[in-house]
């Protein structure tokens, strides 16, 4: 059994990199460049999606975004705050997910984020029961 629980926790650093590689980087370009219009393009992200992300620009909603990435890619990278760090990237994760199969249907960014969603989501599983007790407490009426 302790083998499991080794390779478990070694897996999880692992996972808890990986996504801190992905979040902070890219949450400090949404804060300190502009949009290439052309790399978009060439990515063949579609004039849907680069009008999306230009409103976030404009609006300055992207340091909204840029600030989750930032700090919950930082969050990943402790022991003790990891677990936040994955709840509170986890709609940043869901609306990457859903951004690339409603609007700009690029298929290797789809696949991406599909990866990061579900290993997202294997670090808050991992501790499933603390935050369902934690998140939904009995209670004695419906009010």
């Amino acid at each position: 059994m302790e083998t499991r629980t080794r390779i478990i926790t070694i897996f999880t650093y692992i996972v808890r990199a990986l996504l801190a590689y992905v979040y902070i980087p890219h949450g400090l370009e949404k804060l300190y460049t502009k949009i290439n219009v052309q790399e978009y393009i060439d990515f063949k992200l579609g004039q849907d999606f680069i009008d999306f992300y230009l409103i976030w620009e404009k609006s300055g909603y992207i340091w909204v975004i840029g600030i989750a990435q930032f700090l919950g890619g930082l969050l990943l990278l402790f022991k003790r705050t990891y677990l936040f760090g994955a709840v509170c990237l986890l709609p940043v994760s869901i609306g990457m997910f859903f951004c690339h199969i409603f609007i700009s249907h690029a298929q290797d960014f789809l696949i991406f984020d599909a990866l990061v969603l579900i290993l997202n989501l294997y670090l808050i599983l991992l501790h499933f029961k603390s935050l369902k007790s934690t998140f939904f407490k009995p209670q004695n009426s419906w009010i």
